[in-house]
């Protein structure tokens, strides 16, 4: 159940750190396009990994796959850092101002990364899935801010 708890919030953080900003307007020349086009390889290949890396880290707390705790931690952790990062590089760069707003994605990316050595192994996905969308969420309100200012609305 805990890898579940953990492995929800992932799939969700990435789809909604993937989707909160709109990266049509920044695709303007070719070298862009190229470079986001085939961006998208460690795109699909983190997302992928991630669900690979949870039924691995099912596995090993079932006991069916002979690896260690950390091993099985870490299939899940490093795909989801490298999915923040590639997103971040891709999208989110063109729209944070200001060095808190250009963190956001890293940090949740280096508190990911460090749940993989937390005691309690695959079962401390939780601890992942509350890292990802702390991220997401900070990422998300950031966004909306954003938007508000371009749009001249007072912020809450």
């Amino acid at each position: 159940m805990p890898i579940a708890a953990g492995g929800l919030p992932i799939a969700f953080s990435a789809w909604w750190v993937y989707f909160v900003v709109p990266i049509h307007g920044r695709l303007r020349s070719s070298r862009e396009a190229f470079v986001w086009g085939y961006g998208h390889y460690l795109v699909f290949a983190s997302a992928a990994a991630i669900g690979a890396g949870l039924e691995v880290a099912v596995e090993q707390t079932v006991g069916k796959a002979h690896i260690s705790t950390l091993s099985a931690s870490a299939g899940v952790t490093l795909p989801t850092a490298l999915h923040l990062l590639t997103v971040r590089a891709l999208h989110s760069r063109h729209f944070k101002g200001g060095i808190a707003q250009q963190l956001v994605l890293q940090t949740a990316a280096l508190l990911v990364i460090c749940c993989t050595f937390l005691r309690g192994g695959p079962r401390g996905g939780r601890r992942v899935g509350v890292a990802v969308v702390t991220g997401t969420t900070l990422t998300a309100r950031m966004a909306a801010r954003g938007r508000e200012a371009q749009a001249g609305t007072p912020t809450a």
